[in-house]
């Protein structure tokens, strides 16, 4: 199975095309790689920081789809499926966690080619700012977790990792710095 043709994927690799060079000036250059998976076998998980029109408040998305059988993903919903998503900072030998997110209207979902979820917060940049005070780049990866209960097992996965550095004043309120809606 193609990644392209997972749900996800198409969304953000479009939107990465369109809005990459749209980063504030005075944010630093981004990285293209936020998504994480292993190869297509299966999943892709991702994570989007925009900010939003309020200055210094920045909307964390982290998506993830689970390439599955259509029935399979329905089976893990209708059983309740316990989604949920941590967002961490990361500075190597320690990580940091930073907020729960909450589950997107509309989903999860199933589909041909298996479990879609997206779960997102509003958050201020004092929460992104990982490393106050350091001036150091921030580092911020989520994981997505549901429970399968086929297996009876949590199931996670960790999204890539945005490097950005989240100042206060620097590009909220408006201004797109990972991907853009």
């Amino acid at each position: 199975m193609k990644l392209s043709r997972l749900p996800l994927v198409p969304a953000v690799a479009g939107a990465l095309i369109l809005s990459f060079g749209a980063a504030s000036a005075q944010a630093a250059p981004l990285p293209q790689q936020r998504c994480a998976n292993d190869g297509g076998i299966s999943f892709n998980a991702c994570l989007t920081v925009t900010s939003t029109s309020t200055l210094n408040e920045y909307e964390v998305t982290a998506g993830q789809d689970a390439i599955m059988s259509p029935r399979y993903a329905q089976e893990i919903i209708d059983h309740g499926g316990q989604f949920r998503a941590t967002l961490w900072g990361d500075d190597g030998s320690r990580r940091t966690w930073l907020a729960d997110l909450e589950l997107k209207p509309g989903w999860p979902a199933a589909g041909p080619d298996g479990l879609g979820v997206e779960l997102v917060r509003r958050l201020p940049v004092t929460v992104l700012n990982e490393d106050p005070g350091s001036g150091d780049e921030d580092e911020l990866y989520a994981e997505i977790t549901y429970f399968d209960y086929h297996v009876g097992l949590n199931v996670t996965h960790r999204t890539g990792t945005v490097r950005h550095s989240f100042v206060a004043g620097s590009d909220g309120g408006g201004s797109c710095v990972v991907v853009c809606p």
